[in-house]
């Protein structure tokens, strides 16, 4: 009786280990040129402006998750832009090969030259939710966007994520 309690209980913490392990991801993609939803002068000094744009990547090396891969998604970005940097806030919404879906915030900083971003620009990234197999993610990371002189970008995305365990089936009562 004690050795079944010991391998139900051995069996109990690893099943409860693997829910709570953190899967490493990695993924490329490539993304056409955003497309302006607006833009503003801020007013205040020579070059500095606020943008708002929209894009849509697709991704080359998908990300491995939940048994599926990423296929394609769309991102919408707020740019403080100066002269010589800028600063980009912006969600993404990816879409898995199964249609689950999973929601992504991210955060960059980057040095700027004649409107230009003057090499890649590294940023960090969290997974906010997700559907279908991927909800509840969590997880975070860091990506590389090289930009290609026709606006277009290759982003180079790694991190890690955890899915929680789905919840266990209520015993059925019986009257």
């Amino acid at each position: 009786m004690k050795t079944r309690i010991m391998i139900f209980a051995g069996l109990a913490f690893l099943l409860v280990s693997a829910a709570g392990a953190q899967t490493k991801v990695t993924g490329t993609q490539n993304c056409a040129k955003a497309d302006v939803v607006s833009s503003t002068d801020a007013g205040d000094r020579p070059g500095h402006a606020l943008v708002v744009q929209k894009g849509s990547c697709t991704w080359t090396t998908g990300l491995q998750m939940a048994g599926g891969t990423s296929k394609d998604g769309t991102s919408v970005e707020f740019m403080e832009v100066w002269t010589t940097r800028a600063v980009n806030d912006g969600v993404y919404v990816g879409t898995m090969d199964n249609g689950d879906k999973f929601f992504v915030s991210y955060h960059s900083m980057n040095t700027m030259k004649d409107g230009q971003p003057t090499g890649p620009i590294k940023g960090t990234w969290s997974y906010t939710g997700g559907t279908g197999k991927l909800k509840g993610i969590k997880g975070k990371g860091t990506y590389t966007a090289t930009p290609n002189a026709d606006g277009s970008s290759v982003v180079a995305v790694e991190g890690d994520y955890t899915i929680p365990a789905p919840a266990a089936p209520k015993p059925k009562t019986t009257k």
